[in-house]
């Protein structure tokens, strides 16, 4: 019995693929290999990560401005507190 439900569900996948595939066709959606090609595509790596651009392309006071949107920080550390899971 558990081998007739596996084929089933096996042949119920295929046609809704199936029909997926014919209807990406229908509306002239093409495969282009699954990526994006974009200009900036890398990221700048700076001294310990912290001098990497950031979305903005300001990169030189990345890390103060991490540490001062921090609710607490001392020397170059972020203090937090430890949770307890719920």
């Amino acid at each position: 019995m558990l081998n007739m439900d596996r084929d089933k569900i096996n042949r119920e996948a295929k046609e809704l693929l199936d029909k997926f595939a014919s209807a990406l066709d229908k509306a002239g959606v093409k495969d282009e290999g699954g990526f994006v090609d974009r200009e900036g595509f890398e990221r700048v790596e700076g001294k310990r990560g912290f001098e990497s651009k950031d979305s903005r392309g300001d990169s030189s006071d990345f890390k103060k401005r991490v540490l001062e949107n921090a609710p607490e920080s001392k020397d170059d550390f972020i203090i937090v507190e430890k949770g307890d899971w719920k």
